[in-house]
Formats: C-alpha cells, sequence, structure tokens
C-alpha cells in the first residue's frame, strides 16, 4: 500500500517537471507568477527581514486566503498540511505541531516571538493558549534555523504574527478584519475580527476578538471499540468545545521605533475523547510589551526589545468535581541588537531570559511542582558576497530546574549553526547547514511519577538524564524564477541521549509503564514541493503543485523504530482564478506506517478529496466569500502520530462556508 502512495505520489511531481517546455507563451505568460510564494517575506528566521528564497533552511508561511482557508481550532491542525509538519491530533481542540517527526519541547510555539507560556508541552490532551484565527501570518522553520529562540527547539519554531501591538500607521489611518462562518461536520460556529486606528499622529489602538463553538465531530463507522460496544456509530464522543479570546493594545509609532503593550485574555473549555467524561477548562491572561528603536548609532543601529507575562490555569472536570488543577504563571523577554555593517557582514546579538512556574494538583498530578529558569546569550552574523550566501551563529543556554523538596538540576547548553548557498541561473539556489545543538530535559522528563490517564500510561522520570547532544545536516535547493518553481530539502540529525517515554513492559496502577530513557538516535527525511504556473493574466490564471514529505526516526541503540513516527505524505492540487471567482481541488494522503516500534500497531494510508470555491464580489474592496469541502468522500483516517489513533479518527466530511474581508 505505502509503495502505491509513493508512486502516485512520485508519478505526479514527474509529471509535472515535465511540463515545462509546456510553450513559450505560458512560460511568459506565467513568469511573474510564484504559486508557492517563495518570495514570501520571513521575519523569524533572520535579524534582517528576508524572503523564503534567501533563507537556506526549510521555512513556510501562511498568510491572507491560504491561511483563512487553513484555519481550525487548533494550531496544530491549522499547520498539518505544510511540508514536514503533521499533528499529534488529540481531538479538534488539543493538537499540537509534530515537526519532522519531532514534538513536546523540542517544537516551540511563539506569539510574536514569545513563547505560549502554557503547559501545552506537559500532556498532549493540553491545548496552546492561543488562537490562530486572528494571526495576519504564521511562519513555520524547521531545523537549525530556530537558533535564535532556544536551544530547545531542535525539531523547528513556530511564530504566530497577530499584530495586537500595532507597529506601523496604516495609509488611511485604520485597518480591520473580520472573519465568520460555519462548519458542517461538528455544527461549527466561528467569528473574529479586529481593528487598529491611528488616534492621533501615531499613537495607535487595537482591538481584536474571536468565539468558537463546536458539537461532537463526526467519523464514517464507529471511532472505535469502545463506541462500537456501545452502538454509538458516526461521531466522536466528548470531542466538543467553545473558545473566546480579546485582546487590547495600544503603541506609540514614531518616526525611528515603535513602543507598546497588549492584553489578552483567552478561554476555552473542551472534552477529551480519551476520557469520556473529563473536560478541560482552561484560561490564561496574558500581557505583552514590544519595543522597537532604529538609527541608534554607528555601531548598534537598531534594538528590539520583546516581553510577556502569562497566568495560565486549566481545570480537568470529572463532572462537577475537579480532578487535577495545572497552573503555569512566567515571564519571557528577549533584547535584541543589531549592529552596522562590517563591510559585506550584518548580524544580530541579545540575551532571553524564561521564568516557568509550574504545578498540578489533583488526581492526574503525575508531575510534580517545579521552577525552571533559563537564560542565554545569542549571536548570528549573516553576509553576502556577490552569489555566495554565509550565515553562522551560536548560543549559549543555562538552565535551571528546582523542586519545591530543594531537589535541583542545572545544566549549561551550547547550540551553532551554519549554512553556505550558492545562487545560479537566476534565483537558483544550492545550500548546506549544518549544526550541532544541546537541550537540557524538562522537568517532566526529569521528576515524573504517577498515572497519565489521558494518554493511558503511568509515566516515570529519570532524574539521572543528560542533555541531548544533536548534530544535523541539511541540503536545500530551491528554484524561484519562471513558470516552475519549488523547492527540496534533505536531512538528517544524529542525537546521543535522546529523551523519550519507553514502554517497559510493567504495569502499575492497571497502566503501562513508559519510563523516560536516553538512546542513541537517527532521523532523515525529505520535504519537497513544487508549482507549475500554466497561465497567468490579468483575468485568467491556472496552476499546478505537489508536495511529498517523510521522515525516517530509529532508536540506534535498539536497533528499531522510534515511536509515532509521521508516515510518508503527498499532496498534489490545481488553482484557478477567472476574474472576481477562484478556486483549488487537491487530493492529499498518508501512506500506510508499518515501520513501528514494539508494542505499536501499524496505521493504514489515506486519501483525501478537498475543494474550495471563492468569489471576491467587489473589484474595489478585499471581501471574499468561500465554501470549502474537506475529505469530501468521508474517508477513514487514523493519524499515526497521536496516541488516540484507535479512539478518535480523524474527521469525515466537512462542507464550510465563510465569509472573509479586510478594510
Amino acid at each position: 500500500m505505502r509503495r502505491q502512495h509513493f508512486g502516485v505520489a512520485v508519478s505526479f511531481i514527474t509529471a509535472a517537471t515535465s511540463l515545462l517546455p509546456i510553450s513559450a507563451y505560458a512560460a511568459a505568460a506565467a513568469a511573474d507568477n510564484n504559486p508557492l510564494h517563495i518570495d514570501e517575506i520571513i521575519i523569524t528566521a533572520s535579524p534582517l527581514a528576508r524572503d523564503r528564497f534567501d533563507v537556506v533552511q526549510g521555512t513556510s508561511v501562511l498568510t491572507g486566503d491560504e491561511l483563512a482557508a487553513a484555519l481550525k481550532p487548533s494550531i496544530g491542525e491549522t499547520l498539518a498540511s505544510e511540508p514536514g509538519v503533521t499533528s499529534t491530533f488529540f481531538g479538534p481542540y488539543a493538537s499540537r505541531p509534530i515537526i519532522r517527526g519531532f514534538d513536546g519541547d523540542r517544537i516551540r510555539i511563539l506569539f510574536d516571538g514569545i513563547g505560549a507560556i502554557d503547559a501545552s508541552s506537559v500532556s498532549p490532551d493540553h491545548q496552546t493558549a492561543g488562537d490562530a484565527a486572528g494571526a495576519e501570518r504564521i511562519e513555520v522553520l524547521r531545523g537549525p534555523a530556530t537558533l535564535l529562540y532556544g536551544s530547545s527547539a531542535i525539531g523547528g519554531v513556530v511564530n504566530i504574527i497577530d499584530g495586537r501591538i500595532p507597529s506601523e500607521v496604516p495609509a488611511n489611518g485604520y485597518h480591520g478584519h473580520l472573519m465568520g462562518g460555519y462548519g458542517s461536520n461538528a455544527a461549527e460556529r466561528f467569528v473574529n475580527g479586529g481593528t487598529e486606528v491611528n488616534v492621533t499622529d501615531g499613537l495607535m489602538l487595537h482591538a481584536d476578538g474571536g468565539w468558537r463553538k463546536t458539537g461532537d465531530y463526526k467519523v464514517p463507522g464507529f471511532a472505535g471499540p469502545a463506541a462500537q460496544a456501545d452502538g454509538i456509530e458516526g461521531r466522536v464522543r466528548n470531542s466538543d468545545g467553545r473558545t473566546a479570546h480579546g485582546t487590547g493594545g495600544a503603541s506609540y509609532v514614531f518616526e525611528d521605533g515603535v513602543l507598546g503593550a497588549a492584553v489578552e485574555r483567552f478561554a476555552s473549555n473542551y472534552g477529551s475523547p480519551a476520557e469520556e467524561d473529563v473536560r478541560l477548562d482552561m484560561k490564561q491572561t496574558r500581557v505583552d510589551l514590544k519595543g522597537e528603536f532604529r538609527d541608534l548609532g554607528e555601531v548598534v543601529t537598531t534594538v528590539r526589545v520583546r516581553g510577556a507575562y502569562g497566568d495560565y490555569r486549566h481545570q480537568e472536570l470529572e463532572g462537577d468535581a475537579i480532578g487535577t488543577t495545572f497552573t503555569n504563571r512566567g515571564w519571557e523577554g528577549r533584547i535584541e541588537a543589531m549592529h552596522a555593517p562590517l563591510g559585506p557582514i550584518s548580524g544580530i546579538f541579545g540575551v532571553q531570559y524564561r521564568n516557568r512556574d509550574f504545578a498540578a494538583v489533583g488526581d492526574e498530578a503525575f508531575t510534580p511542582a517545579s521552577k525552571t529558569r533559563q537564560f542565554a546569550g545569542f549571536l548570528l552574523e549573516s553576509a553576502a558576497i556577490g552569489p555566495i550566501k554565509l550565515e553562522g551563529g551560536g548560543r549559549v543556554e543555562g538552565t535551571r530546574i528546582l523542586l519545591e523538596d530543594n531537589t535541583r538540576r542545572a545544566f549549561t547548553s551550547g547550540a551553532f549553526s551554519g549554512s553556505a548557498a550558492y545562487e545560479f541561473a537566476g534565483e537558483t539556489l544550492i545550500g548546506v547547514t549544518a549544526s550541532w545543538t544541546q537541550r537540557a530535559p524538562t522537568a517532566e522528563e526529569l521528576f515524573s511519577e504517577g498515572p497519565h490517564l489521558a494518554t493511558d500510561q503511568f509515566e516515570r522520570g529519570n532524574p539521572d538524564l543528560g542533555q541531548e547532544h544533536a548534530t544535523n545536516i541539511e541540503v536545500t535547493f530551491k528554484r524561484n524564477a519562471g513558470p516552475l518553481t519549488g523547492s527540496l530539502g534533505l536531512y538528517r540529525t544524529w542525537f546521543d541521549n535522546y529523551v523519550f517515554a519507553e514502554r517497559t513492559g510493567e504495569e502499575e496502577d492497571g497502566l503501562p509503564v513508559f519510563a523516560f530513557a536516553a538512546t542513541k538516535a537517527r532521523f532523515t527525511g525529505l520535504e519537497s514541493e513544487v508549482a507549475l504556473s500554466v497561465l497567468h493574466d490579468a483575468h485568467y490564471a491556472l496552476s499546478f503543485d505537489a508536495g511529498l514529505d517523510f521522515v525516517r526516526a530509529t532508536n540506534v541503540t535498539a536497533g528499531e523504530p522510534l515511536p509515532r513516527t509521521p508516515p510518508l505524505r503527498y499532496r498534489l492540487g490545481a488553482d484557478m482564478r477567472w476574474t472576481i471567482v477562484e478556486g483549488r481541488i487537491e487530493v492529499t494522503g498518508s501512506a500506510d506506517q508499518n515501520r513501528i516500534s514494539p508494542f505499536e500497531t501499524a496505521t493504514d494510508g489515506f486519501t483525501f478529496l478537498n475543494a474550495r470555491v471563492g468569489i471576491s464580489p467587489f473589484a474595489d474592496r478585499d471581501v471574499q466569500i468561500v465554501l470549502q469541502a474537506q475529505n469530501l468522500t468521508d474517508a477513514a483516517a487514523r493519524p499515526h502520530t497521536s496516541f488516540l489513533k484507535d479512539a478518535a479518527p480523524m474527521p469525515g466530511r466537512d462542507i464550510r462556508l465563510y465569509l472573509r474581508a479586510s478594510f
């Protein structure tokens, strides 16, 4: 089965490539069209705003119509179609992104450069405290491009840029957006919007908010053995939920910078498909600060200051009783200074501090209360010498973890990265990146001890764990000119002391014991995407695209696969535009995953058919009405990366209608 899926994807990519010389007319008409948006500006990966083409490592950007079409209740599902990105899929609300097979603490989720300050990395049933619905853009960095944001982010960084602190004055003095709609599968109703206004002379006010409510989502057939035994067909019980958020912010935008602050309140209440009678009630209050000061002098030209404080709490409700309460109060701040160019060299240096005060009290408090402090310094330099682009940097980070009984661990971590790229033949680039990174274990990996019912495990930490050591090599090829554009990335990461929860074969409290252990590990993968613009003029456009990614993760010490490794995935699509109408049809799929670790079960592959039609009825207004269909054939699908794949398959057919407007 896997060979069939792989063959279809490779055949499509080969066919798309073979269409390159379709005609001189098509090439000329499409020369200025880039369906993959490789020229999209990336602000997360570099001290200087650069486009995707110039960033050697793997990157993705979601913005505008593409972001609106991808939005889901969770950040993980919103990003799950991006190259190299899958999802933990713990129901519609509690799904975090998995990047290149890495999840948990190895992925940093940021809001405008600062962490989420929540408990989402502690357990897969914990939602990320924040909503992507109000985002201006989402940037995904894969691999060693994450140096500026933490040595723990070995897998990648997701940066949700929400604009809650305005940094520019709109040309007409105000700007706003509104989106609302309905999804048929889970009777989903959602609305979000926001605005910023120039009150006077650069004094900007910002407000945004959103609301979403869903019922239990529908699936073809029985969700799992328990549902079949109870005779409940066609839906996943206790998968409903609702979220609401609101933000107010203000800033002063002046000629050489910006200074501002914002306050957000986020609330969510959702069911856990893993436990029929358990709901999670989560709230967070977050305060953000931002400053940028430009043209400061001949040595340091720009200084950026960013900080946030978060007060997070969620309660796991068993009927009317509170089973467990998780709290996380913390703050994070960073200062970046850009120095003046030294010939062809430009760069940035800075410091970062993170303070986390975490506690869990109740029946499922499998992790002890802990305080974590991190302080880091970093440096990143880049240079362009003709067609050659060079980049290098380093980060040193100190981590201290302290328990209530004065048990403590301290680590000093280092991270170093370098890349070189050569641009030739008019916007064609080949590059190589090498990095070495250390990651300190988390308090959960060190000190957990107790039943974790959401994952059906008894978790046991290992207080003797040392640091992970990861060495990464990545080769990238990109093409950003003419009708055929695309990128190809090949990578391999070697680990010493790779930390993961290993099933021991024992049982405690009626649950299988999973003990955190360290091993040698190896991750090898590929990410590719290609687009062919066949026609592009003022009234008509037609393009085809394809994507393919896979990762192979191995426990080298034991000579066996690591658990929950994403299978090979593919995407085949076509985009069309005719005056005021645009549309897309695509086939996405995953291959079988038969390469499994001990105690795992194999997972069948699946194929989805998706379609979208949008109408922009006003020539002088950014208004769009969209009808979108996901999984049109109502195919059954179970994600191999999910702890709940046997009890909570992916949603069946969903027809969505929404309105999006900007003004």
